[in-house]
């Protein structure tokens, strides 16, 4: 049972702390509204990742290629949005007083939700590594199901609440022209994320 955990474990580390989408929207979030809302995109995956799982197991593995270069190309669309978002938004000065007054709590974690679900990345993991992991799993018994799935969450998202944590306390000399242009720099790096998940999505789909 330990290597299942030990599985989980070392999975949701290198998912966690990959560059990606969730991981840029983390950022740019904490550095925006600050640590809970960087903590309501790192608990996205919670959400989104079951009909996934489930997808890729039932089905991705008898998909062709296109759909997930499809499902690529919309959330390529969607992260590019939320990037040019970030580089518009309200200037450090107003958006420490003006964020701390209202989160939004339920239109952030849609957001990231929406964001995950249609990152290609994890149909991807799930259909070619996380389910022969998973039926090696059960077939060992339902233990080792929930050690691997609950190492790897733990890891998943408890790395992600950790970048959140270390970027919202550098808010605190992050003030005036430096803290916009690391907002910008922070929503560039998110839009070329976006732009990145649309060309891995169009190669997917037109080959």
């Amino acid at each position: 049972m330990f290597a299942s955990l030990l599985l989980g474990i070392s999975y949701g580390f290198a998912a966690g702390v990959s560059p990606g989408p969730m991981l840029g929207l983390v950022i740019t979030q904490t550095l925006q509204r600050g640590w809970r809302a960087g903590n309501l995109v790192a608990l996205a995956p919670l959400f989104s990742d079951l009909p996934i799982i489930l997808l890729a197991i039932l089905i991705i593995k008898q998909l062709p290629p296109a759909t997930i270069g499809w499902l690529g190309i919309v959330g390529g669309l969607f992260v590019l949005y939320l990037g040019v978002e970030t580089v518009r938004a309200t200037p450090p000065e107003l958006a420490e007083r003006a964020t701390t007054l209202q989160v939004q709590p339920k239109r952030l974690l849609g957001q990231a939700v929406l964001t995950n679900f249609f990152n290609p990345h994890p149909y991807l993991f799930w259909g070619t590594v996380g389910a022969p992991l998973l039926a090696q799993a059960l077939a060992s018994g339902p233990g080792h199901v929930v050690l691997f799935l609950g190492g790897f969450y733990l890891l998943l998202v408890g790395s992600k609440l950790v970048v959140a944590l270390i970027v919202n306390q550098s808010r605190s000399w992050l003030r005036g022209r430096g803290y916009r242009r690391l907002l910008i720099t922070s929503g560039v790096l998110l839009a070329g994320l976006g732009l990145l998940l649309l060309r891995d999505g169009i190669l997917l789909a037109f080959t």
